[in-house]
């Protein structure tokens, strides 16, 4: 198992950023909107520069999302968002979210499948580049 490039904790999440995707632990019982989600960006792309990337929230913690902030969500190296979670409350929740996101937005029950698909998602658009 790959260790993480960097850990960078915020004050709503933890961030472990890897080459091709950052896994984003949000803390009990915080709400993430408009402003924490432009800091994520933000934090993102200092990162990773140009390159591709995938966010994965892992929902382990109970806490809110405005779900109207994936309206206008995107970055040109922001490919989608993987969410992580296997309680049924959560599940629920992302499956509402999902309505509103424009660029991909996948739920996964477990850590693995997900980062196998954030992984596949980057090498795709890498190729996509090459041609």
């Amino acid at each position: 198992m790959a260790l993480p490039l960097k850990i960078l904790e915020l004050e709503f999440t933890v961030l472990e950023f890897y080459a091709e995707y950052v896994l984003s632990k949000p803390m009990e019982g915080k709400v993430l909107e408009k402003k924490e989600v432009n800091l994520l960006l933000k934090t993102c792309q200092d990162f990773y520069q140009t390159r591709p990337f995938i966010y994965l929230s892992h929902r382990i913690n109970d806490y809110n999302v405005d779900p109207t902030i994936y309206i206008n969500l995107k970055a040109a190296n922001f490919l989608g968002i993987g969410v992580i979670c296997n309680k049924p409350s959560y599940l629920n929740t992302a499956h509402f979210e999902k309505k509103f996101s424009k660029i991909p937005y996948e739920i996964f029950t477990e850590l693995k499948p997900a980062k196998r698909w954030a992984v596949k998602m980057v090498e795709e658009e890498r190729k996509k580049a090459d041609l």
